[in-house]
């Protein structure tokens, strides 16, 4: 619990590299979570879902915009991409 004059923190910002097996992109807090992903231009597409993501069956992200995706408690979001890697900009907001 923060204290007095601390304020709790609750935005998390990071770049992962989405590779060709199903890579961890975040796991939802305590509280659930909202997931701001950014996939750059030019590239790889990115798919995302469960663990069982593929390239088939995962949920294309536009390139270049920002996906929303609510992350409810303890649920884990994985990224999947046909070949090589890569980069994805991940800002994880709300939960504790």
């Amino acid at each position: 619990m923060a204290g007095k004059g601390e304020r709790r923190v609750s935005l998390e910002s990071t770049v992962v590299t989405v590779g060709t097996a199903a890579t961890v992109i975040a796991t939802g807090k305590t509280g659930a979570s909202w997931l701001y992903l950014h996939a750059p231009t030019g590239g790889n597409a990115i798919f995302v879902g469960p663990s069982t993501v593929t390239v088939a069956s995962g949920l294309e992200l536009p390139k270049g915009a920002v996906t929303e995706i609510w992350l409810a408690e303890a649920d884990t979001l994985y990224g999947i991409v046909a070949s090589n890697t890569q980069a994805l900009m991940v800002l994880k907001s709300g939960g504790r």
